[in-house]
């Protein structure tokens, strides 16, 4: 029995691109739904070169849309946002105190740390909360270290992940070392799926009564980085809130984003989108441009006529 929203996507999209559903893998659960293939998403993967990974999940978890989508890219900052709800769960089970002050020391400094390095020329004591948010608004690099040690650690981040059933991501390193990004190795990555659904589980499922996830979704939203990633791509109007990850050089250039479609079908129903980029030859300008080329098209997929 197919439901009304999954035919009108299904339909709407064959008709656009003039596609077909790829069928089911042998030994494949019959129940699973097929993935769409998106020709377009694949063009833009050439034009830009490299790796380009991209899944679109709905507010239930459910994937939508996914080219690529269970290969591992480098996380970067990515796992910022995941890093403020691993610093939520620490606080409830009372091993760390997130709303307590401390200082900072000049120990503390790495590259690229604007909130640290303002806060140590104040001499002003932070939060681990404060802290939390300068990591997944402003991606401030020596903030997500101080919260990371705090909660134990890149072993204790991945825990949490599996603790939130992805068996895929994780951290095996502090910032900036997580960005090397070197070819085959799985330390530090995460596939789009994984992040998608992670991101519904941690910031959208039953977020209405949690004000963990709903601090998470404010800080994705004041987010200062990604103007011209997924949220250019995006119709003018619709809410969304984000968290990119770029390593050195731009071998690595990723989004993530929440995103609240601004539709009768779908409003106060948002979606994830990840986009990962991996080693592409074209300018990262060029690739950011691409990946709101990518929101363009996933928008297809939730702005259809009733």
């Amino acid at each position: 029995m197919i439901d009304r929203r999954t035919f009108i996507l299904t339909t709407s999209f064959l008709l656009v691109s003039g596609c077909m559903t790829q069928p089911a893998v042998s030994g494949e659960s019959p129940s699973k739904p097929a993935i769409l293939s998106v020709p377009e998403i694949a063009a833009i993967e050439k034009r830009i070169g490299g790796r380009l990974g991209v899944a679109l999940v709905d507010g239930d978890g459910a994937l939508v849309m996914s080219h690529r989508g269970g290969e591992r890219f480098a996380m970067c900052s990515t796992f910022k946002a995941a890093l403020a709800s691993a610093l939520f769960a620490a606080h409830q089970s009372g091993t760390v105190d997130m709303f307590a002050k401390f200082d900072l020391k000049a120990s503390d400094s790495v590259p690229y740390m604007p909130y640290v390095e303002k806060k140590l020329t104040a001499r002003e004591p932070v939060s681990l909360h404060e802290l939390a948010g300068a990591a997944a608004m402003t991606s401030d690099n020596a903030a997500a270290n101080l919260v990371l040690k705090a909660i134990g650690g890149p072993a204790a981040f991945t825990e949490f992940m599996r603790e939130n059933g992805d068996d895929i991501t994780r951290l095996d390193r502090m910032e900036p070392e997580l960005n090397e990004n070197a070819p085959g190795d799985p330390r530090d990555t995460t596939s789009p799926e994984a992040m998608a659904r992670l991101m519904q589980k941690l910031a959208i499922e039953d977020a209405s009564l949690d004000i963990d996830k709903l601090t998470l979704q404010k800080w994705m939203k004041g987010s200062e980085t990604g103007a011209s990633r997924i949220r250019a791509g995006l119709p003018e109007g619709w809410p969304v809130g984000n968290k990119t990850g770029t390593a050195a050089g731009g071998i690595a250039v990723n989004d993530i984003a929440i995103i609240w479609p601004s539709t009768a079908e779908y409003a106060g129903k948002p979606l994830i989108l990840a986009v990962y980029v991996d080693r592409p030859t074209a300018p990262v300008k060029a690739v950011e441009a691409a990946i709101a080329d990518v929101a363009r098209i996933a928008v297809r997929f939730v702005a259809l006529p009733d």
